[in-house]
């Protein structure tokens, strides 16, 4: 970068001071050096979810923590990517950071009884060339020993107590005696920390809890059920409640969808 170059890219950055917070210069700063957002991480071992990702935050200019903040329904998303994370070949441990009581580890576990249901909009649903759909055996991996290696911290809610666990979280995978100290450690989970969406808060407000996912009330990754077509147009009530059981399961095997602005995401809750 020349001299000019700089003193313009200087006299950008100390405008943007002004205002924004350290954090949104650290990101221009990132931006600034290199023409695009840093490398994501940590690391996804889910392909589509990774690109996903990429493409919001090189949309967004942004650069994470958190590489995804998670609204909705978003405990089966959870539960998919942390099973993936701990399960071999990634053999990873995570830190989750509860402030809802809501995480139950079991779930990361497929439930052997689980099988596919066959979905009668298969045949005529057609996704998107950014949507994506794993393969239903694929989506819990992790064995029961595995989740030793899920570490689960319950504050009470609340910003600072949320705040506090995190650091103690931090503190303990890095220092610590702990059951993991053969894995890499992957990051931390914040469930119920803020919407963490955001650089700032506004003048005398506290900044969102940021982990290196977070999970709220706000995220730019919404999470729902994949939408099931409904009755055939002319159906009689007579058919409609002879086929109510098949219906039911139907409607119970249905996927997760988790969608942005940049692409949507699809997985079999098996």
């Amino acid at each position: 970068m020349d001299a000019a170059a700089a003193k313009y890219v200087g006299a950008t950055l100390l405008g943007d001071v002004q205002e924004g917070s350290l954090e949104e210069l650290l990101d221009s700063l990132r931006l600034n050096s290199t023409g695009r957002p840093s490398t994501i991480g940590p690391h996804i071992p889910i392909p589509a979810l990774a690109n996903i990702a990429t493409r919001y935050h090189k949309a967004t200019r942004s650069a994470p923590p958190p590489v995804f903040s998670i609204s909705g329904r978003y405990l089966p998303l959870l539960y998919h990517l942390i099973s993936t994370l701990i399960a071999s070949p990634h053999n990873y441990a995570v830190v989750v950071v509860d402030a809802e009581s809501r995480f139950d580890v079991t779930r990361l576990i497929s439930s052997p009884s689980s099988s596919p249901v066959p979905n009668p909009s298969d045949a005529s649903h057609h996704h998107s060339s950014t949507t994506t759909t794993t393969t239903s055996t694929n989506s819990y991996p992790a064995q029961l020993p595995d989740l030793r290696h899920v570490h689960i911290y319950r504050p009470a809610r609340g910003q600072e107590q949320v705040r506090a666990a995190v650091a103690a979280a931090g503190e303990w995978m890095m220092y610590g005696s702990h059951r993991s100290r053969a894995r890499e450690w992957w990051g931390t989970v914040v469930i119920g920390g803020g919407s963490g969406t955001g650089s700032g808060s506004g003048a005398g407000l506290p900044l969102p809890v940021k982990g290196d996912v977070n999970a709220g009330w706000k995220g730019w990754l919404r999470v729902e059920r994949e939408e099931v077509s409904g009755f055939p147009p002319g159906i009689s009530v007579e058919e409609a409640w002879r086929d109510r059981d098949q219906r039911r399961k139907v409607v119970e095997a249905a996927g997760w969808v988790a969608g942005s602005r940049v692409g949507t995401y699809v997985w079999k809750d098996e």
